[in-house]
């Protein structure tokens, strides 16, 4: 494995962009983890310093927009210009209810924390945001600060602190790399699927 680690380091400088990528499926609720992408890149920055500036940016215009994404669908399916049912399998009615709770309590606080929460705490969120109607730019506020101070926090810690933990997450990297691969060939044939059947429904 290790050897497959150093033949990605080859390709460090595309980081950025699989990162962009990964992180826009991770907005979408595949299996793939937005923390491990803000692991990896400051452990690439570590490596090269020069990368920071662009995986930063690659980082915050992943994560946000993904962010304002899932805020739009909430409000499309509130609208009833989206479909309830299918979004469900995203975020369940017990789960909607309950961070809307938080939402009203905790305010700003609530986006803060949820951030640092995985496994589809984070959609669920700003999918809440949307569908119970949160002013835009009460959105936009509340998530570009809660947006900045989590991925300031885990990516520097990991950064000042890669030399410690890097030996570990080489694998957790490739594991990454792997996953993202397998998710857009997965993508790749749900469209083909999608549009054979399209294709035969309409002959």
């Amino acid at each position: 494995m290790l050897e497959i680690f150093s033949t990605l380091q080859q390709y460090i400088d595309f980081f950025p962009l699989v990162a962009l990528i990964g992180l826009l499926l991770a907005g979408l609720n595949l299996p793939v983890s937005e923390d491990l992408i803000i692991i990896t890149g400051a452990l690439v920055c570590h490596k090269k310093p020069s990368l920071m500036p662009v995986t930063l940016a690659a980082l915050y215009f992943g994560i946000i927009s993904t962010d304002f994404f899932m805020h739009w669908v909430g409000r499309q399916v509130r609208k009833g210009t989206g479909r309830m049912k299918f979004f469900s399998r995203l975020v369940s009615e017990k789960v909607l209810d309950k961070t809307h709770y938080y939402m009203d309590k905790y305010g700003i606080f609530a986006f803060i924390v949820g951030r640092f929460i995985p496994f589809g705490v984070r959609n669920a969120l700003f999918f809440s945001s949307g569908f119970f109607k949160l002013r835009f730019k009460t959105f936009v506020l509340y998530d570009l600060i809660a947006a900045m101070i989590s991925i300031n926090t885990l990516f520097f810690l990991v950064f000042y602190f890669g030399e410690v933990i890097e030996k570990p997450i080489k694998i957790a990297g490739i594991i990454l790399f792997i996953t993202l691969v397998s998710a857009l060939i997965s993508i790749v044939i749900r469209f083909i699927v999608l549009w054979r059947r399209g294709k035969k429904n309409n002959s």
